[in-house]
């Protein structure tokens, strides 16, 4: 009797935990939902090919806290970074744009343009 009883109080218990997590995890993700982004194109010039600056710069992107796309185009010249701007600013993404390094290349910003996004 002592072990069922044990045994109904364990099996209670995890159900209560499980049940009080997954209630946690939701309410995280609706915060996450309802961040307001922000959407801009950069014009990027300096670029020698896709495979080591426009993926390198786009990797470094990705590194900033905030940015949660970045897609960086050398045949288009451009990149779309998508970010929280409570976060990061325009000026971290210029900033770590032209500091990325691979081999000689220099890369410049020629253009921003602004989207607002959801």
């Amino acid at each position: 009797m002592k072990i069922n009883f044990l045994a109904l109080s364990i099996f209670i218990f995890c159900i209560s935990v499980a049940t009080s997590t997954a209630q946690d995890n939701s309410s995280a993700i609706a915060i996450i939902e309802n961040a307001k982004t922000t959407e801009v194109l950069i014009g990027i010039d300096g670029m020698a090919c896709q495979e080591g600056c426009a993926d390198k710069i786009a990797l470094n992107l990705m590194e900033i806290k905030g940015v949660s796309s970045a897609e960086v185009s050398f045949d288009q010249k451009n990149g779309i970074v998508v970010f929280d701007p409570k976060l990061t600013s325009i000026e971290d993404l210029k900033s770590t744009i032209t500091n990325t390094k691979v081999k000689e290349c220099q890369y410049t910003i020629n253009s921003v343009t602004f989207k607002e996004s959801e």
